[in-house]
């Protein structure tokens, strides 16, 4: 933000007489009317420019106030995404553990079907036995 200008001390008009132009007297008078030009101008300036730095202040503040509501808002949402991640990693990793093992009490019950069907006699050698038993 800009600081107001300096606005000069009001110089005291010159009380004298111009006897031709360009003389000591002319020129204070000169001198004289564009410093108060000047004073009035910056004055001028000043009155017309402190609410436009006030107003760019204010909303400076509001925009760096506004930078770190969102920091805290992005990194909220990051926590919260992490923790969602972590969340559903572990649901995945138990619905992981259930199919193990489901799948390995498939291929058990499935072995020992097979195993049973192997260590069953089969129903043509039965009366093959039979018959070499009555012989």
């Amino acid at each position: 933000m800009q600081a107001f200008a300096q606005i000069p001390q009001p110089l005291s008009e010159p009380h004298c007489l111009i006897w031709y132009p360009g003389d000591p007297c002319d020129q204070l008078l000169q001198q004289y009317r564009q410093a108060l030009e000047l004073r009035q101008r910056q004055e001028w300036q000043n009155s017309a420019i402190a609410p436009f730095e006030k107003q760019i202040a204010d909303q400076q503040k509001q925009i760096a106030d506004q930078k770190a509501q969102i920091a805290t808002l992005q990194s909220r949402i990051d926590s919260q995404t992490m923790d969602a991640l972590r969340g559903e990693a572990r649901t995945q990793a138990a619905m992981d553990g259930i199919g193990v093992i489901i799948g390995i009490g498939i291929a058990f019950v499935m072995v020992l079907a097979f195993f049973r069907k192997l260590t069953r006699p089969s129903p043509n050698a039965t009366p093959e036995r039979s018959r070499a038993a009555s012989a």
